[in-house]
């Protein structure tokens, strides 16, 4: 038997903002989560004094898609710190559309460590 899955969540390019604190970081700051299962496609736009000028990459991103739920993961580089890997582990949900998630510090030799729980809305 075929699942069925919403065609918006799917298909389209979906927003969720919120605030969050990044490991390795003092404050909080406003983010934009823009996800689109489909293709596995992920944008983190940051906002905050902690976040200004900030260069980093978004890879391995996996999607999986449950009953649900779908669970999206995926790893930034170079945020907070040059050299230093975040592994984000979110599940969206689609009874409210709304993002649970953690962020977990990657070893690394500047010594940020930690994980971090966080959740989302979505931006109607």
């Amino acid at each position: 038997m075929k699942k069925e899955t919403s065609e918006s969540i799917t298909t389209a390019e979906v927003e969720y903002t919120g605030t969050l604190r990044i490991p390795g970081t003092k404050e909080e700051g406003a983010v934009t989560l823009i996800v689109r299962l489909d293709n596995k496609s992920v944008r983190l736009n940051l906002s905050g004094p902690e976040f200004k000028d900030m260069n980093f990459q978004i890879g391995s991103v996996t999607v999986r898609n449950l009953l649900k739920y779908d669970e999206l993961h995926f790893i930034t580089s170079d945020l907070p710190i040059k050299d230093v890997d975040l592994q984000w582990k979110t599940n969206i949900a689609r009874a409210d559309n709304s993002v649970a998630g953690v962020i977990i510090a990657r070893p690394n030799k500047h010594k940020v460590v930690g994980e971090v729980g966080f959740s989302l809305v979505q931006v109607k």
